[in-house]
């Protein structure tokens, strides 16, 4: 039976033996290629890999031959048969030429349009493993929608309610408010914020999408073109990163003390509300969440499976407590907590800083975690204004 053959190359200014495991680990494939995988990176060995829109694919390594090639099969979710794709990483000039060739699409209606998606979707996707690793941005990044708002779990219906709508962002410039309930987005339906996650991530920045919301009681849509993410200047040298970061937090524990600690610890200890963190409780948030953070980098750079590092535990709390019982011990233990973050930082080796995907994404959670510090200030503040007014 006659069949097609795809190819398509790409030079990338990068060792064949990065680009190798790369392309053959569970670690290395999620940090350009799909949200998950699993992987037996051996001859004879099996993968899995899968994304947010619900495709998978699976096969099987016919050739495992580090670092110039590898070989495997392909049988996507809803294709009509197995394929196999070789890709050989040839040294050229310091750099490595890429070649992949996607064999084995069959003739006839169930195999239309096959050959030509697998070319289109593998240039997309090579593209981005030659950006993740010459410069650390991660396509996928730069192509994510963003409709500027923050939202939670409708309590008393199904839908979203918007916490929050960024000023000038392309939920506001749309027309959305706080306070609406996002119930639909092109026809999906989104219950809850984990159904808005899933839905949401099929788009990409710069698409019209139309979004049913209710407001006062009355369901209406509208059209909102979705904005894109810019991608933060990151320094390559470490020792910047390092000052930049310690400039954030010096800021951010100095405001912390010159906020609380005016407070005696019995109010310190007493939540503004049921339900409300009391100032020590958010206190200890920071602290566990900065020693999650501490966790999630080693495992960023180990490249294994991440969640979210954020600490909200009472039991977490409750061990906090008992060696930080006081505002002031609770202030001292998270400045330990950042200098040991930096620390941790300053001492990446190397062959860390050259896996440059994973640096830039440690990079970016650094500033945006001492962003987090200043988002929970504000609410200690309001904790503070509760609690001296009762």
């Amino acid at each position: 039976m006659k069949t097609t053959t795809v190819r398509i190359t790409r030079t990338i200014n990068t060792p064949p033996e990065l680009i190798f495991e790369m392309l053959t680990t569970a670690g290395g494939l999620r940090d350009w290629f799909c949200r998950e995988a699993r992987t037996e990176p051996r001859q004879g060995g099996q993968f899995r890999v899968g994304w947010w829109s619900g495709y998978d694919a699976q096969g099987t390594y016919t050739l495992f031959a580090p670092p110039r090639a590898v070989a495997f099969t392909w049988l996507g979710k809803g294709e009509p048969g197995e394929t196999q794709i070789r890709v050989t990483l040839t040294p050229s000039d310091g750099a490595t030429k890429l070649t992949l060739a996607h064999a084995g699409f069959g003739a006839g209606k169930k195999w239309a349009g096959q050959a030509e998606s697998a070319l289109r979707e593998w240039g997309k996707v090579l593209d981005n493993l030659r950006s993740v690793l010459e410069t650390g941005v991660d396509l996928r990044d730069t192509r994510r929608p963003r409709l500027g708002v923050g939202l939670e779990t409708a309590r008393d219906r199904p839908g979203v309610v918007l916490t929050e709508v960024v000023a000038g962002s392309p939920a506001e410039i749309a027309g959305l408010r706080k306070g609406d309930v996002l119930v639909g987005i092109k026809g999906h339906k989104v219950r809850s914020d984990e159904e808005f996650s899933v839905v949401f991530r099929r788009f990409s920045a710069g698409q019209r999408v139309p979004i049913a919301f209710v407001r006062e009681g009355k369901r209406r849509t509208i059209t909102v073109e979705l904005g894109g993410r810019p991608m933060p200047e990151i320094p390559d040298d470490v020792a910047a990163l390092v000052q930049q970061i310690r400039e954030r937090h010096d800021q951010t524990v100095a405001a912390l003390r010159a906020t609380v600690m005016p407070l005696t610890d019995e109010q310190a200890a007493r939540a503004p509300a049921a339900g409300e963190w009391s100032v020590k409780q958010v206190l200890a948030h920071l602290s566990t969440s900065e020693r999650g953070f501490h966790v999630w980098m080693a495992n960023v750079l180990e490249g294994i499976e991440t969640r979210d590092v954020e600490g909200s535990l009472p039991e977490q709390f409750a061990a906090v407590f008992a060696s930080a019982p006081t505002v002031g011990a609770l202030l001292d233990r998270f400045e330990r907590d950042l200098a040991e973050t930096r620390a941790m930082v300053a001492a990446l080796t190397p062959a860390h800083r050259a896996y440059k995907v994973r640096y830039r994404r440690v990079a970016e959670w650094l500033f945006a975690y001492a962003s987090h510090a200043h988002g929970h200030l504000r609410q200690i503040e309001a904790a503070i204004r509760a609690v001296q007014h009762s």
